[in-house]
């Protein structure tokens, strides 16, 4: 499993390389042109780990991709946080009334990962419940088609997860301004 985080991270950094792409920013979004910028950052930061996620998914390895995808979940949740000045390192170093209002409105949009340390428990957690949601829509389909549904499945999966996270990085953010 070493083996496969070491490809991801490699696989990562070439397309962070690629596209020049800062991962984390000093400070929190100050206006509305400022969150449009982070949204489209993070959208192409998803389009790309989906994409890493469905390449994993046809691997024809047992577990491959489910290691994948976790890890692929915690770099998605990671580093749209730091995009949006929210991740666990940059709220660490904020005012003390501003990381109680950066916790409030955690709390009030329902995410367990703006600003904290993102565990691999918590992660496991919300991939269980997206896993358990997805193959029950699409489990009639799996036997028919194979691996390409399972690898549409991932990427689609990613991209839900990915832009949830948004919303909700965004709505702590506007909060915020």
């Amino acid at each position: 499993m070493g083996i496969l985080n070491t490809a991801i991270n490699m696989a990562t950094n070439t397309i962070n390389k690629e596209q020049k792409v800062k991962k984390e920013i000093d400070h929190l979004p100050k206006n509305e042109s400022d969150l449009i910028e982070r949204r489209e950052r993070s959208e192409k930061l998803i389009h790309n780990k989906s994409l890493m996620s469905s390449a994993a998914a046809v691997v024809p390895i047992p577990g491959v991709d489910v290691t994948a995808d976790m890890k692929i979940m915690t770099d998605i949740i990671e580093e749209i946080n730091a995009i949006y000045g929210l991740s666990h390192k940059q709220v660490s170093g904020y005012t003390d009334e501003m990381k109680q209002k950066i916790v409030f409105s955690a709390a009030k949009t329902g995410s367990d990962f703006i600003g904290k340390k993102i565990s691999k428990g918590l992660v496991a957690v919300l991939f269980k419940t997206l896993l358990r949601r997805e193959v029950l829509k699409q489990s009639k389909w799996v036997p028919v088609i194979g691996q390409a549904v399972s690898g549409t499945i991932s990427y689609y999966m990613m991209q839900r997860l990915g832009k949830a996270h948004i919303e909700k990085c965004e709505k702590v953010a506007r909060a915020l301004i």
